[in-house]
């Protein structure tokens, strides 16, 4: 994982933007973490679709590309706008866990338009535990909104 300075990955960001578009910008992000995901999620309903995405292993595969948000984390991260867990199947604050067997760790932040409409959300995650130091999610915190100009 990289260790950079806040004006860094967020110029980086905003560059990547500028220049390349969103799944770039994704991917430089992602490569901060050990997650093997990282994805943009946006709200259709009772579902979310994987607007872009990036897969460090592989081509994305289509099982990520819809999931219903009650069976999403992203419920979590849209009911407190940012949720992480390291550990799913042993996280005590998911007692239903619809989503054992498959998603175990996740990082997630909700993406909010400029009016306060939400659009979506950002998230890695992985199949395997995984943790995130405090010290990248508050560089996420910071790049984030940058996306959101970008959304369509």
């Amino acid at each position: 994982m990289l260790d950079v300075d806040l004006p860094a990955p967020a110029a980086a960001v905003r560059n990547l933007l500028a220049s390349h578009g969103i799944v770039p910008a994704l991917a430089l992000l992602n490569e901060r973490t050990p997650y093997r995901f990282t994805a943009i999620y946006k709200f259709n309903g009772e579902v979310m679709h994987a607007a872009y995405a990036f897969d460090r292993d592989c081509e994305y595969r289509t099982w990520l590309k819809v999931v219903p948000l009650s069976k999403s984390f992203c419920q979590h991260a849209i009911a407190h706008g940012e949720f992480v867990t390291s550990h799913a199947s042993k996280d005590q604050r998911l007692t239903n866990r619809p989503y054992a067997g498959m998603v175990e760790s996740y990082y997630g932040r909700l993406l909010t338009r400029e009016c306060g409409k939400p659009y979506g959300t950002f998230i890695h995650f992985d199949l395997e535990p995984r943790s995130i130091p405090p010290k990248e999610i508050r560089v996420l915190r910071e790049v984030i909104p940058q996306f959101i100009d970008y959304l369509k």
